[in-house]
């Protein structure tokens, strides 16, 4: 015999009125009480005999519960401008679209939280780790639950995600536009320092920069970090002693470069302490360009860094509106977004020309 909703409403002892509230989205009730009444709609076998209303008109995850999750990322990583930017798009983009959000931050990714595995989930914007191997080291269950959810991964996909959608800058832009940059100011002599070389979205701004670099004429230094030192939940790059010998092994060289591409402005602002222990100008002695254009970590920095904007919250945003698609379109192929970044000018590159 097929349940009712009095059956429900038994189940999680509640009125029949507070169930109706729930299953049609209704917002004055308690997540409690919400998380109740679902629990006691599995528990019963309920189903709706008529279609749910349609969204209304231009809040197309009214009724829709999506889960917003930051994987494998220790609060420093979550806290850097460009991560904070990119999750705080998502937000306004969920909110904007009607969702009820459910936030988990899992750095360890060694559970599936009971709020998203006794509730209905339609959809999922995830935020992950993308360096340290995050879904060998995840959690068996929580990464079968998110196989099994529509998920759009934001600001870059995690090595080994071969599902879900994904938004992120253009990486090979940005080194495409950080290495044009330099040789337009007539440098032919430069270098990449990157602490973290087996980070996705890094390896491939860096990648993309030698080798566009490389094909124009330029002479390219590779000054790179131990792969082997990076765990999870991943940290930010703030190891001061770390970059400045990664800068001491630069300036050492044989040649000295004439500028250097960092990709990540918190790396930049580390380069900047550590040439002005040595005595070194940026701008003068040493040219630097960055990447992500995070304004809180680059204010105090003079000169004012040339550096590469990835839109970080137009990517949050963009991520909503992808989850929007595939949830109408949940038998297409994986997706792949990826935003124009753009050139920021500042004053720390020489003019060689």
């Amino acid at each position: 015999m097929r349940a009712t909703v009095s059956d429900v409403a038994r189940a999680a002892e509640v009125s029949v009125g507070t169930v109706s509230r729930v299953l049609n989205g209704a917002s004055n009730v308690s997540p409690e009480v919400a998380e109740r009444v679902l629990g006691a709609v599995e528990r019963v076998n309920y189903t709706r005999l008529r279609r749910p209303k349609s969204a209304p008109e231009g809040r197309p995850l009214a009724r829709k519960n999506v889960a917003q999750l930051l994987l494998g990322m220790d609060r420093s990583l979550a806290s850097l401008p460009s991560v904070a930017s990119g999750i705080h798009g998502t937000e306004s983009a969920l909110s904007s679209a009607g969702a009820r959000v459910l936030f988990a931050d899992l750095p360890n990714v060694d559970r599936l939280p009971e709020t998203l595995s006794r509730r209905q989930v339609h959809g999922v914007v995830a935020k992950g780790a993308l360096q340290a191997q995050l879904i060998q080291h995840a959690d068996e269950g929580l990464i079968k639950w998110l196989r099994n959810v529509p998920t759009v991964w934001f600001l870059g996909r995690p090595q080994g995600a071969d599902w879900g959608d994904a938004v992120g800058s253009d990486d090979s832009a940005v080194g495409r536009l950080a290495a044009e940059h330099l040789l337009t100011h007539g440098h032919r002599h430069v270098a990449v320092l990157d602490p973290k070389p087996n980070h996705v979205t890094l390896g491939q701004r860096c990648a993309s920069f030698a080798w566009h670099a490389t094909q124009s004429g330029a002479k390219v230094e590779q000054v790179l970090g131990e792969e082997a030192d990076w765990q999870l939940p991943l940290r930010a790059v703030d190891d001061v002693e770390r970059v400045d010998q990664l800068v001491g092994r630069l300036l050492r060289s044989r040649r000295k470069p004439t500028a250097v591409f960092v990709p990540a402005d918190c790396i930049a602002a580390m380069v900047y302490r550590a040439c002005a222990k040595r005595g070194l100008r940026v701008g003068q002695d040493l040219s630097l360009i960055s990447c992500n254009n995070e304004m809180p970590l680059l204010t105090g920095l003079y000169p004012e860094l040339s550096t590469i904007d990835i839109c970080a919250e137009r990517i949050g945003r963009q991520a909503v509106e992808q989850l929007i698609w595939r949830l109408d379109h949940q038998d297409s192929p994986n997706v792949t977004v990826s935003i124009e970044p753009k050139l920021v000018e500042g004053m720390s590159i020489a003019n060689l020309t």
